[in-house]
């Protein structure tokens, strides 16, 4: 065999060895991914599974938050709270059932792709809420989906 030509099996391992290594030496992303209820949230959450996900690498490290907002307790000067405290604690129960549903729903489609997720559910302003969350666990990119307005209202 002359000095120009090599064996395609040594050229195929030292490639996968750069391969591996390369992707260790790779920091992995971490990545916030925000949903609701909405149907454009979970596109969201699929879209960040197809690009960031693929098998054999993953670029990243996924959490899931759903964010509940407080249930407005009007008060008026003079008068009672027009929600009695049995009403609101039985309103913030099915709402942690449902914020538990949603998350339960996310999680079981990353299972579905074979990615690991850690998952959130906090309190307050959502727009709020999430920044301050991605800013404490220092997220490298926040996906949430769109409003399910089209292009002129958008």
């Amino acid at each position: 065999m002359d000095s120009t030509t090599r064996e395609p099996s040594v050229g195929l391992e030292a490639g996968a060895e750069q391969l591996s290594t390369a992707a260790e030496s790779v920091k992995k992303m971490k990545i916030l991914v925000a949903i609701d209820d909405s149907e454009e949230s979970f596109y969201a959450l699929g879209w960040v599974l197809d690009n960031f996900f693929k098998q054999p690498l993953a670029l990243g490290v996924l959490t899931i938050v759903h964010v509940i907002e407080p249930f407005p307790n009007y008060v008026f000067p003079g008068a009672p709270a027009i929600f009695p405290t049995t009403s609101l604690h039985s309103v913030k129960k099915v709402e942690q059932q449902n914020a538990s549903a949603i998350l339960n729903h996310a999680l079981q489609i990353c299972t579905e792709k074979k990615v690991e997720a850690k998952s959130s559910l906090l309190e307050g302003d959502p727009k709020e809420v999430i920044c301050e969350a991605a800013e404490l666990m220092q997220m490298d990119l926040v996906v949430v989906g769109s409003r399910g307005l089209g292009m002129i209202k958008r």
